[in-house]
């Protein structure tokens, strides 16, 4: 399955970060997982939405850390 992820900015626009294959694993995998890193940088899962007439799945992420207004704990 194509898993597209996007960075939802604060000034709410999207930005596309990735678009790509996951096997059955990764995508179970997301049953459990809250974070993901991509190209280094941690982004906290904040939606997911299955888009039959493209085929894919996708998931809106949040900067997550210190810079992007999380917990400094």
């Amino acid at each position: 399955m194509r898993i597209v992820l996007y960075e939802k900015l604060p000034e709410g626009q999207l930005l596309h970060l990735s678009d790509r294959a996951w096997d059955d694993q990764l995508i179970q995998a997301l049953n459990v997982a809250n974070f993901i890193l991509v190209g280094g940088k941690e982004y906290e899962m904040i939606e997911g939405r299955l888009n039959l007439d493209l085929q894919v799945f996708e998931l809106l992420l949040v900067k997550a850390g210190v810079e992007a207004g999380g917990s400094k704990e």
